[in-house]
């Protein structure tokens, strides 16, 4: 029996458009959903904005230059004290650093402490990291591999299970898979954010070096300020320029589910710093086959889903996965959708996160 009466702190990124900044709010939501009394703090790029009355909430205000710098170290000082009188049973942080640190330790060890690790992007013995950690009570990986990571580069003496991160995902939205006919084309998509980390450079060097015939095309989805680089890359080759496009920001909700269905598949070709991209779990639950990189907790994922393509990072690996699953594509036996929905749907399903988040919240001690 869950206790009725917990307080919880949410300490963890506002937004809308990363999948930490999801989680984050879906736990929230998740959370207020079982009656709990939930705290949340949040660390934003803007002000103070209107919050829904069912739960208090603070914000750590991030604005630029020095000033900036003093405000975010008053909000924080102002986040220590609310927490400290709320008195909370849990305190669950699902991002790191040094603001994450001190909340914890003005918590205070009447509550048990959770931090949340989402990457494996950090050195061996990390100073911060390990400062960090030993903060808190438990260390929640989102993967299995990632909780290794933990073991192995820090091996800290605090305890460290697998949590699952949420999502937004409505598998009511995805209940008809129909498999497209090729027609002589094959779409390939990305989706995310155009940063560096996520190896959208190296994927336009591996589709120019490929030589794809003109029906094939590349359609890139997502705003970042790798964007101007794309579009001079793109400009500068003929090959690039017939064949793959920057289509800017992508909607949500249904529009979104609809738009990544009518692909072919899905290229993620993350070079550094993921835990398990939110786009790959978006991209099962509509059947769409999937080429990847080895990189953080993607492997988890990857490793028996004979719908996913998983190579290791840089340029001649990604070659060869890209020519390889086109090829896959073109034969049409690899993948299943339905097949990789139904993946989804036994691993990755709200039921199924749901149902470790609630064994946690038992007895948080007892489970890590």
């Amino acid at each position: 029996m869950i206790p009725p009466t917990l307080k919880i702190v949410i300490a963890g990124p506002q937004g809308s458009n990363g999948g930490l900044e999801v989680h984050t709010s879906e736990l929230e939501l998740f959370l207020v959903s079982l009656g709990y009394c939930v705290l949340r703090i949040n660390v934003c790029n803007e002000n103070k904005t209107s919050s829904p009355p069912q739960n208090e909430k603070i914000f750590i205000s991030n604005p630029p230059g020095f000033r900036g710098k003093f405000v975010k170290a008053v909000d924080w000082l102002y986040a220590f004290v609310v927490i400290r009188k709320f008195s909370p049973d849990v305190l669950i942080s699902t991002a790191i650093g040094s603001g994450y640190k001190w909340l914890a330790r003005f918590t205070g060890s009447r509550s048990f402490r959770i931090v949340q690790v989402v990457t494996d992007d950090y050195s061996v013995n990390d100073p911060a990291m390990l400062s960090l950690i030993q903060a808190y009570d438990a260390v929640a990986a989102q993967t299995p591999i990632l909780k290794e990571q933990v073991s192995v580069k820090i091996n800290p003496t605090v305890p460290c299970q697998v949590l699952p991160c949420f999502h937004q995902i409505n598998t009511n939205n995805c209940s008809s898979i129909i498999p497209q006919s090729l027609l002589g084309s094959i779409r390939l998509a990305y989706f995310g954010r155009l940063v560096a980390n996520k190896g959208i450079p190296l994927l336009l060097d591996a589709w120019r070096r490929s030589h794809f015939p003109p029906q094939f095309s590349l359609d890139i989805w997502g705003s970042g300020n790798i964007k101007h680089e794309l579009e001079q890359t793109i400009a500068n080759s003929p090959l690039l320029y017939d064949s793959v496009c920057l289509k800017g920001p992508y909607p949500s909700g249904l529009k979104y589910i609809n738009i990544l269905s009518d692909y072919h598949g899905l290229v993620l070709p993350s070079q550094s710093t993921e835990g398990l991209p939110l786009v790959l779990l978006e991209a099962a639950s509509v059947g769409l086959p999937i080429l990847t990189t080895s990189v953080g907790g993607i492997p988890d994922f990857a490793r028996g889903n004979p719908d996913v393509v998983m190579v290791d990072r840089g340029l001649d690996p990604l070659c060869i996965g890209l020519n390889k699953f086109v090829g896959y594509i073109q034969e049409g036996s690899k993948f299943n959708r339905l097949r990789h929905q139904s993946f989804f749907l036994q691993q990755y399903s709200r039921d199924a996160i749901e149902s470790v988040w609630l064994r946690m919240l038992e007895s948080p001690s007892q489970f890590f």
